[in-house]
């Protein structure tokens, strides 16, 4: 497992995770004790009553956390940022603005994904498991603003939750410092990057 830092998108997501994680778990609960205990003939006292109530209407708030939460918790299952990662979506984004901005060289690499070390999280985050897969893309192109381009294309478009880690650009034509373009240059710049794809699931030990 490895440690990493939280970026704020990724601590959004978390807390909306942890948010609907929680007010799932406390309605479960309270509702199977209650039914429970509602079944037991044993005479209760008020000091028990008061404090099933309390119970209740703790429910009662998780579950309007629940509610107004629910609209963002369904955009993050959408985007793949929870559930299972979609790494045909950030491959076709590539393949899309390379087309589209005519640039002839584009290769990239998607290592394995792995599971990020939990000491990194707040407590707070403890039944959520944050997985990162990491894309290298190595590009040629004619204008810096090709790479502009494709970044914001897989941050907006492609399904899941990216940070650019580091991306480091290179002049290969030196013609461009005297403003000499040739008429077929394609490759002006070339830039390596690599970006960090984040997936958050329950944790089984959660």
């Amino acid at each position: 497992m490895y440690k990493f830092s939280i970026n704020q998108e990724l601590k959004k997501a978390l807390v909306f995770f942890a948010i609907i994680l929680l007010s799932m778990i406390s309605m479960v609960t309270v509702s199977e004790i209650y039914k429970s205990n509602a079944n037991d003939k044993n005479a209760r006292t008020v000091g028990e009553m008061r404090s099933w109530r309390n119970k209740i209407e703790v429910a009662n708030r998780n579950n309007q956390m629940l509610v107004q939460h629910e609209d963002t918790f369904k955009k993050l299952k959408d985007k793949f940022v929870i559930g299972d990662e979609n790494r045909l979506s950030w491959v076709e984004v590539v393949q899309k603005v390379a087309d589209s901005r005519r640039i002839a060289s584009v290769k990239y690499n998607i290592a394995s994904q792995v599971l990020l070390d939990k000491n990194s999280l707040d407590k707070k985050y403890a039944g959520i498991d944050v997985f990162k897969s990491v894309m290298s893309l190595e590009m040629k192109f004619i204008h810096e603003g090709d790479l502009f381009v494709m970044l914001n294309a897989l941050r907006d478009e492609a399904k899941g939750l990216v940070a650019v880690d580091k991306c480091d650009v290179e002049l290969i034509n030196k013609n461009v410092n005297d403003g000499i373009i040739g008429e077929n240059i394609t490759d002006n710049m070339r830039a390596y990057c690599e970006l960090s794809w984040y997936t958050l699931k329950k944790s089984d030990n959660g």
